[in-house]
């Protein structure tokens, strides 16, 4: 997931230039008093000077916490769609020597996104909720039921999200698996030095 930059002018600037901008700044104002106030000049240049030395120090100040507290958590599925994670889970199966078969629009239309074959079993991996970041009972049970809808062998639920007990435990007594968020990962990895190489 990508951290939103509220301030981003304070990510390419050093605390100790602001304060060196604020000291450079009380010079010039005093300066400028000493010209155009003369007898207050002491008062007025000071004043001046030291409110925006003061200010570029808060700032400084601003600056460093900013980048103690500023962690960017890079999501590496940003940007991925469902229909690259289809081709990426086919070229994939196509590596393991699994045959692709062509999508019934039925199947599309409860969720699946790939149909493939080996040796006499059939899979479905149905990829139109993937981003979901909870995957429980209600998911796996109408899983099971669209796979049967769809005559196939094994339903593979593709998600970054992990299933919870009730899940886990409907899993275990059914034909379905997951593909988590690690291994998509992995296959999105694997996929990058072929990218590089087109």
């Amino acid at each position: 997931m990508h951290a939103a930059v509220s301030a981003p002018l304070l990510t390419r600037v050093k605390s100790w230039q602001l304060v060196g901008l604020g000291l450079t700044g009380w010079c010039t104002l005093y300066s400028i008093a000493l010209l155009t106030w003369g007898p207050a000049s002491f008062i007025v240049g000071n004043a001046q000077g030291g409110c925006f030395a003061a200010s570029m120090t808060l700032a400084g100040f601003e600056v460093r916490r900013h980048r103690k507290t500023a962690v960017t958590v890079v999501d590496p599925f940003s940007g991925l769609t469902i229909m690259q994670l289809n081709q990426m889970i086919s070229r994939t199966a196509q590596k393991h020597a699994f045959r692709i078969e062509p999508l019934h629009q039925t199947e599309m239309q409860l969720g699946f996104g790939v149909r493939m074959v080996s040796a006499g079993r059939t899979l479905v991996f149905e990829t139109n909720r993937w981003q979901e970041p909870v995957i429980n009972l209600v998911h796996v049970q109408g899983t099971e039921e669209n796979r049967k809808k769809a005559y196939a062998d094994l339903a593979v639920i593709v998600g970054t999200g992990s299933p919870d007990e009730n899940a886990l435990a409907f899993v275990q007594t059914h034909p379905i698996q997951f593909l988590g968020g690690e291994e998509i990962e992995q296959m999105l990895a694997a996929e990058k030095p072929a990218a590089k190489q087109v």
